[in-house]
């Protein structure tokens, strides 16, 4: 009867779309969170490191990977932890538009906030729901810089056998794509926005794996005849033992999730 139960819950669960909440940074079908505060003692300036799976994937039962069904995400909302916070204003801002970069301008090196890596599988089989069915995966080169209000994310597919995880530099296979991630509650309880561009639905494109990593920035400024030390990224004042971030995602069959990630974090010493 508890068996019964169990499955008839799971699929009203499928059926209306509710926000599954999963734990320990793992999520439905392959999804996962993994963010990390670096270091992780309460307030400090910090970089981060995150490694995010955001795409739904089913394998149909078979170890074929060319008929795996992924489902790709409409948008993503990153929470960092709670009373952590982001100030863009501790790094230059780079003043292009999303589409000046996209179009292939370049921000200065001194507005880059880190890089990192992506995966993407493209020329799958078009089928409901902006789901795709098997399809290349390439590997792909993030760089990562501040905006006023934004973090921008330049992403450049690499040719087969090129790029991150091999031992060749990449070689372009398209014209990059960029993503925004848009900042809220920056001072109080960080969360960053990312939706998904229609070009990537519309092409095909489907990110399976994300990594970024953020290096730490700070900048001194004078306040009141004082010196202030400001950070992009400051460490939560506080830790209970633990710091949780989690991700929302909305994925393109109107389904949603939720993933909480916990990182343990240092008391300070008393």
């Amino acid at each position: 009867m508890r068996k019964l139960f169990v499955a008839a819950i799971a699929a009203a669960v499928a059926v209306t779309g509710f926000a599954v909440i999963a734990n320990a940074g793992k999520g439905e079908a392959g999804t996962s969170l993994d963010l990390a505060l670096k270091p992780k003692k309460v307030d400090k300036a910090a970089g981060m490191d995150v490694v995010f799976e955001p795409t739904k994937v089913d394998d149909q039962g078979t170890a074929d990977t060319s008929d795996d069904v992924y489902t790709p995400t409409d948008k993503n909302t990153i929470r960092l932890p709670r009373k952590s916070s982001v100030d863009t204003k501790a790094r230059k801002r780079c003043k292009l538009t999303p589409s000046e970069v996209g179009q292939g301008q370049n921000c200065p090196k001194k507005t880059r906030l880190g890089a990192g890596s992506t995966v993407t599988f493209v020329g799958g089989q078009p089928l409901a729901d902006e789901k795709r069915q098997g399809g290349v995966p390439l590997n792909g080169t993030i760089e990562v810089y501040n905006l006023e209000e934004d973090l921008l994310l330049v992403v450049q597919s690499c040719q087969p056998g090129t790029g991150p995880t091999t031992d060749n530099e990449c070689v372009p296979a398209s014209q990059r794509v960029v993503l925004t991630g848009a900042w809220r509650k920056v001072a109080t309880w960080p969360k960053l926005v990312v939706e998904t561009p229609s070009s990537l639905h519309a092409n095909g494109i489907v990110i399976t794996r994300l990594e970024l990593n953020v290096d730490k920035h700070t900048k001194t400024v004078k306040v009141g005849g004082k010196e202030v030390l400001r950070a992009f990224l400051l460490t939560p004042e506080t830790c209970g033992g633990k710091w949780k971030s989690q991700v929302k995602t909305n994925f393109t069959d109107g389904t949603k999730q939720t993933i909480v990630d916990k990182q343990k974090c240092k008391k300070p010493v008393s």
